[in-house]
């Protein structure tokens, strides 16, 4: 049984892996581990980071190796070596993304300095916001024919391009237009397929995330 741990909050790095197996139905477990409580506990992780995953009482870590886990375990990934690197950029592109708003959202929840938030904010949308969704939507064009999903089969790719997309669309990131991703037709078109993908929908993790 494979059991995947992380915080006591939806994000898109441990939403993915339960998502991913959640459509293929392959069993899993999840434990969620109070903020609070995480100083206590975090030497007792792989690289003092979550999410973890435990499988045959062994710890593993980092969101790319799970994830590519995950969806091998799911039938999610791609046997083909090129579409699979479709399917690495994608998730590599999350991780660029996030690392850049990380500074934003740190000020504001760990270091409780509002002004600074806002300022590192304001940055990230002028600097990086439409440039890394102009790139990502640029992969998209240039890999999928069909326009419905990256590699024209659904996988983790097309999981965690929604996942990141519902983020920034959310209106859970102050500051950030939920309407930017308008200025990207061809994503939000994606999207919107997504959002009408019974299949995937009606998970109930997809339920949980845009409750």
């Amino acid at each position: 049984m494979i059991k995947l741990v992380y915080f006591d909050f939806n994000f898109w790095r441990f939403d993915i892996l339960r998502l991913c197996l959640s459509y293929s139905k392959v069993p899993y477990i999840s434990e969620r581990i109070k903020r609070q409580e995480w100083p206590k506990v975090k030497n007792n992780f792989p690289f003092g980071q979550l999410p973890i995953m435990i499988v045959e009482n062994k710890k593993y870590a980092h969101t790319h190796s799970l994830a590519k886990f995950c969806a091998l375990k799911a039938d999610l990934y791609e046997d083909n070596e090129l579409k699979a690197l479709i399917i690495d950029q994608v998730l590599d592109w999350s991780n660029e993304v996030t690392n850049k708003i990380a500074p934003s959202i740190r000020a504001a929840m760990r270091e409780k300095d509002l002004e600074k938030s806002k300022k590192l904010r304001k940055e990230f949308i002028d600097n990086d916001l439409y440039l890394w969704f102009s790139y990502l939507e640029k992969l998209f064009d240039e890999c999928s024919l069909k326009k419905v999903f990256f590699n024209d089969k659904f996988s983790i790719a097309d999981i965690t391009a929604w996942r990141m997309i519902q983020w920034f669309c959310s209106g859970k990131l102050e500051y950030i237009d939920q309407n930017f991703i308008k200025e990207f037709p061809l994503l939000e078109s994606f999207y919107n397929k997504m959002n009408k993908n019974e299949s995937f929908i009606n998970l109930n993790e997809y339920k949980e995330i845009i409750s």
